[in-house]
């Protein structure tokens, strides 16, 4: 959500532990099991039951490789395709998603539902190629008292789909929370899920000091307090929430996905030096915290949505506070127990401490951009998740703010890596004016970027100085149909645009959308991959 001074130092996101959902062997019964408490390192879930790997055991540890992986029984190597780590469409196209979060409204609308005017979706895909909406909900919306689920609310969550779905734009629904619940300043939990056993509150004067309000971390604590107490059926009931919302919007064709919780709060796990950079303690619960709390809810929420949707893409996020300022996260070996390739896409978000706290950024001293991509790097290369920003923003008035944008668009691109810009909602950290007029700055947003890619991903980068974009990929068995590239042309190429493809002449074609200002460009298999180079006419500047 949009930040004020510090709020980085306060927030935590949880990660989890290796719990392999197993699926029953009757082939006619969908049901998920789980191993409670869940599988120690060394062991997998399967039955129920936790099983070790390796040793004397039918399952073998194998290791990987880049291109494939050394059979454990034989030690010949095997050539095996990685899933591609990247979301697809339904052609196995490679998606590059570019949007923005709709909308910080949420929080203060009793209503709790986002408000942007009808038309807004087809200005945001047309003006600026966006074609990813975080779409805001909130648990208490959903479901108000115990095991009672507001269909009137998910109507209206679906108005807002389908305004989104007019305009081409694909949806990640966003189960929101901020504080835990709107009774300790923001949003999130319904009031009976307020567990505080009747610790303190004292609203504070900026929101985001309300985390360390006595009874907001004891309401965390006992979220996450799975198998350790009375109050389990949060999660469960939490989880069931989440079944009842994937099973209205599954098969809305505007729906790719859902964010499991918006920046999970560690509450008493909270590591304060680690979060305004300071690296984490010897003794630090960051890491205890994302494998044995948060990593074992992501899990179950996992293993029951795909009781009823298989074909979804769920999103989760790193605890809330250090990894949006670049340090590591200690999520690993999730498991999507779908039939096929995984669906699980990694979500965290980029902030600033330094920038917020300084209104100012200064590129000797803020490492926020490069810790960020390091430490992100070193995640998806080894669980080979496909990497999107589910949150970044800031002040456009704060001193160099446009040069932190374009190093940290410039990185996005450098690691393939979608992104929602927080918020679209008028003023504040907008790209729009409190009258919906664009800002000076928005126009940074609009870049030229590959929406699909009809094929492996190697390499894309857009010098908007130069206005120089280039793509490089290589061709993927099983896909189909053509790259489509979002060319901002009436912004960034008034006097026109060139395209240069590195297939010979023949082998390759085509299409130019001027509505949608999107060029289609079908190749044929070339050993040697594909190459294409937007750059500006020779006509102009």
């Amino acid at each position: 959500m949009s930040r004020m001074p510090l709020v980085w130092l306060f927030v935590s996101v949880i990660t989890v532990v290796c719990l392999s959902g197993c699926r029953d062997n009757d082939e006619d019964d969908n049901s998920v099991l789980e191993c409670n408490p869940a599988c120690e390192a060394g062991t997998v879930c399967e039955a129920g039951e936790c099983v070790a790997l390796g040793g004397d055991g039918d399952k073998q540890e194998a290791d990987v490789e880049v291109d494939g992986f050394i059979d454990g029984d034989t030690d010949e190597e095997v050539i095996v395709e990685l899933p591609l780590p990247f979301i697809v469409d339904e052609q196995g196209r490679a998606m590059i998603l570019h949007g923005v979060n709709v909308d910080y409204g949420v929080k203060g609308n009793p209503a709790q539902l986002p408000v942007i005017p009808e038309d807004e979706p087809i200005r945001l895909s047309r003006d600026l190629g966006f074609n990813l909406v975080r779409l805001l909900l909130v648990w208490e919306g959903v479901e108000p008292e115990p095991g009672e689920i507001d269909q009137s609310y998910l109507d209206q969550i679906e108005t807002r789909v389908d305004q989104f779905a007019a305009a081409g734009m694909n949806v990640v629904l966003d189960m929101h929370q901020d504080v835990y619940a709107r009774r300790f300043c923001c949003d999130g939990a319904p009031e009976w899920a307020i567990r505080d056993d009747g610790e303190s509150f004292a609203i504070q004067p900026q929101w985001f000091l309300n985390y360390f309000q006595p009874a907001v971390v004891r309401a965390f604590d006992n979220f996450w307090a799975y198998d350790q107490g009375e109050h389990q059926d949060l999660q469960d009931h939490y989880a069931n929430m989440w079944k009842a919302v994937v099973e209205r919007f599954k098969d809305h064709p505007a729906v790719l996905g859902y964010d499991l919780m918006n920046e999970p709060h560690p509450g008493s796990d909270f590591d304060a030096g680690e979060a305004l950079g300071l690296g984490a303690a010897e003794d630090s619960p960051s890491p205890a915290f994302d494998r044995d709390k948060l990593q074992p809810f992501y899990q179950r929420i996992i293993n029951v949505i795909r009781q009823v949707d298989e074909e979804g893409w769920i999103f989760f996020e790193t605890r809330y506070g250090a990894p949006g300022n670049g340090s590591p996260s200690f999520i690993e070996g999730l498991v999507d127990p779908r039939s096929g390739a995984p669906r699980l896409a990694y979500f965290p978000h980029l902030y600033s401490v330094s920038l917020e706290n300084n209104q100012s950024y200064n590129p000797e001293v803020d490492k926020t951009i490069e810790n960020w991509e390091t430490n992100r790097a070193l995640e998806v290369d080894r669980e080979n998740w496909p990497l999107l920003i589910g949150e970044w923003g800031l002040d456009p008035a704060w001193e160099k703010s446009a040069l932190f944008t374009s190093k940290l668009l410039a990185m996005a691109d450098r690691r393939m890596a979608g992104w929602a810009y927080w918020s679209w909602d008028p003023g504040g950290w907008s790209f729009l004016d409190s009258d919906f007029t664009e800002r000076d700055w928005a126009g940074m947003l609009a870049r030229v970027y590959p929406q699909k890619i009809s094929g492996r991903p190697e390499f894309f980068s857009f010098d908007p100085d130069a206005r120089l974009f280039s793509l490089t990929y290589s061709d993927r068995e099983g896909v189909s149909g053509a790259t489509e590239i979002y060319i901002p042309a009436s912004r960034h190429y008034p006097e026109g645009w060139t395209l240069e493809v590195s297939d010979p002449d023949g082998s390759w074609s085509m299409e130019w959308d001027a509505e949608l200002e999107i060029v289609r460009v079908t190749t044929t298999p070339d050993s040697d991959g594909h190459t294409l180079t937007i750059r500006p006419s020779q006509n102009s500047d």
